[in-house]
């Protein structure tokens, strides 16, 4: 039987939501971009939540699959185990490449030119016919199909652009049962792995100057480094005093303001890497929390919390296509309109505009997790006739 693992499932709804704001700004609400990073870095930052989701996938992958490998590793128990997260995460990523190819060959045919917003267009990036860019090219649509991206800087960024971490946790999981078969068997005997793949992550960053590492061998040592540390933090027993600690709402809610307060702070590698620290911590306290009057948990792991995770995924694949293709249906059918739009510098509309994005994104999310995750993850697992035991999906990345 399964172990419930609280609070993972909507950490990962508010990291999704997170990502999602951090490309909204440069599309949706661009004329508001300056006035918010004037007051607060917060979203400038966003792209950090991703690493929130390699660590969550490290941690959850250890919980669920670790005796399936640490007797010895087989190509079957690999093959079975691929199989198992290609029914997970690909479906719906095919989708949105399909919906993106069909959008692209509507432009094409009616000679439409791309456009992603006044701030798109100040970096020249505007009247570029389809298919050739900026995004979406037939050149890399095969490499998005084998989830290879990530591998190539000229095809890391393209197509529903965000799956590039997609990428690299799909080849995280192919070398996932090399790594149980290499870490050490509990966590007291690995608690040097932290520390280097912290290490790691610094050193990479301080040599291209940021975290966000989005292609080549760099963004999949990135996404090793979250999701070996997820792994380690999975074998974490916690000791009674630090698992009271865990279960202390002062103790939870001065690590999320931790949290809040770095990344409103600023973007230093310093900053960005104490941060990556305080996600695991987050992660580790989160999976040890007991059932119990509290108001944190009231807050953060309610049912309108944990369907935002359920649909996590849905929301972290589509928010790119709604946004990209969206600003360029409504320039086509109502370019006054949008005009009108990013003259708008008023707070309202700014509050208006992320709660519509917001509504929209969920609703679109919550059919196709309902409709197509769900559907296709139980299809396809029925073909491969699996006998695991697995956490329910929406809390695996």
């Amino acid at each position: 039987m399964r172990q419930e693992l609280p609070l993972l499932t909507p950490i990962r709804g508010f990291a999704a939501l997170f990502v999602a704001y951090f490309h909204a700004r440069l599309v949706l609400f661009p004329q508001f971009r300056d006035e918010i990073a004037s007051h607060t870095l917060f979203l400038e930052v966003g792209f950090i939540w991703v690493d929130l989701f390699f660590i969550l996938s490290g941690f959850v992958m250890m919980h669920v699959y670790r005796d399936s490998f640490t007797s010895g590793l087989s190509f079957k128990a690999w093959r079975q185990f691929m199989w198992l997260r290609f029914s997970r995460i690909y479906p719906l990523f095919l989708v949105t490449i399909a919906v993106l190819v069909l959008w692209e060959t509507f432009k094409y045919f009616n000679g439409i030119l791309f456009y992603g917003g006044p701030l798109l267009e100040y970096w020249g990036l505007s009247g570029i016919p389809a298919f050739q860019g900026p995004y979406n090219v037939p050149q890399t649509l095969m490499s998005n199909l084998f989830l290879l991206q990530s591998l190539d800087a000229s095809s890391a960024l393209t197509w529903n652009f965000p799956a590039w971490s997609l990428s690299v946790e799909w080849l995280s999981y192919m070398l996932f049962p090399v790594i149980v078969c290499m870490v050490p068997h509990g966590a007291k005997r690995g608690v040097w792995l932290p520390i280097l793949m912290l290490f790691l992550l610094y050193s990479m960053a301080t040599t291209h100057g940021t975290i966000d590492l989005t292609s080549g061998p760099q963004a999949l040592f990135r996404a090793l480094c979250g999701f070996t540390l997820g792994m380690w933090l999975s074998m974490v027993n916690l000791p009674t005093l630090v698992k009271r600690l865990a279960n202390n709402d002062v103790v939870m809610f001065s690590i999320v303001a931790a949290m809040i307060y770095l990344l409103h702070a600023g973007a230093s590698i310093q900053q960005g890497v104490m941060v990556y620290a305080l996600f695991g911590l987050l992660v580790l306290f989160g999976a040890n929390q007991e059932k119990r009057r509290s108001l944190f948990l009231a807050i953060f792991d309610n049912r309108a919390t944990r369907f935002l995770g359920d649909i996590s995924y849905s929301l972290y694949l589509w928010h790119a296509v709604v946004l990209l293709v969206g600003v360029e249906v409504v320039n086509y059918l109502a370019p006054e309109f949008l005009s009108w739009w990013y003259e708008q510098t008023t707070g309202y509309y700014l509050a208006l505009s992320m709660v519509l994005f917001t509504a929209f994104l969920i609703a679109l999310s919550t059919l196709t997790y309902r409709f197509i995750e769900r559907p296709a993850l139980k299809a396809l697992r029925r073909v491969g006739k699996n006998k695991h035991v697995e956490l329910d999906s929406n809390q695996v990345s």
